[in-house]
Order: structure tokens, then C-alpha cells, then sequence
């Protein structure tokens, strides 16, 4: 009978919870529902801009190996570095970088057999 009661609910398209929104998660409800990362428009997420170092620069590139989520490419200084052994949350945030839409380099990429995938966060 539950089951039945619920399966009603999903069909008709009615949110379940308590009210934090329209499907928003109760922790986002007061962030405005966007959750931290990339989803705020582009923006570099906080576990990537630390591997910059003490400074961002101003169009952060990030050149990633499709093969790996635990290394990236980081453009600093006009030369690209390569930055290893990310943790699990880092790892995520490779992963969604992937598939965000690719930007032209703006010096050669690093020979790595493999072609890299660069993104340029805003």
C-alpha cells in the first residue's frame, strides 16, 4: 500500500520532503540551489584553483588526460605543470571538467601520447 502511495507521488510529478524548494536539496535551499563548483557558471572549482598555487591567474587553463582523473595540467606561468595524486573530491572535479567544452591552447600542449582536453575557466 505504501509502495502504491508513492509510486502515486512520483507520477504525478509532486516533490517529496518538507518543503526546502522545487526539488531543491535541503543544504542548497539557502545557497539558492546551485551547489559549490562548476555549476556556478564556469567557475574554476575550489580543489583545481588550489593546485595554481598561492595565485589564479586571470584565464586559468587546465589541460586534462582523459586516461587519468588523478593528474591535470595546470598552465602557470606560460608553461604547462603537471600536478598529481588529486584526492577522491579532486578526482570529481576532473571528472565534470571533462565535460565542459574544450578551448584552444594558447602555448603547445605537453607530448603525452594522448590528446589532452583544455579547459579555460572564466
Amino acid at each position: 500500500m505504501l509502495v502504491q502511495a508513492l509510486l502515486a507521488l512520483a507520477a504525478l510529478g509532486m516533490p517529496q520532503g518538507r518543503g526546502h524548494g522545487h526539488g531543491v536539496p535541503p543544504g542548497l535551499a539557502k545557497k539558492g540551489g546551485v551547489p559549490p563548483g562548476l555549476a556556478k557558471k564556469g567557475g574554476l572549482p575550489p580543489g583545481l584553483a588550489k593546485k595554481f598555487g598561492r595565485r589564479v591567474p586571470e584565464r586559468p587553463y587546465i589541460a586534462i588526460d582523459p586516461r587519468y582523473q588523478d593528474r591535470a595540467y595546470f598552465l602557470i606561468d606560460g608553461r604547462w605543470e603537471l600536478r598529481r595524486g588529486f584526492s577522491l573530491s579532486l578526482q570529481a572535479e576532473v571528472r565534470d571538467s571533462l565535460q565542459l567544452p574544450a578551448a584552444p591552447p594558447p602555448i603547445p600542449l605537453p607530448h603525452v601520447g594522448v590528446d589532452l582536453h583544455v579547459v579555460l575557466f572564466n
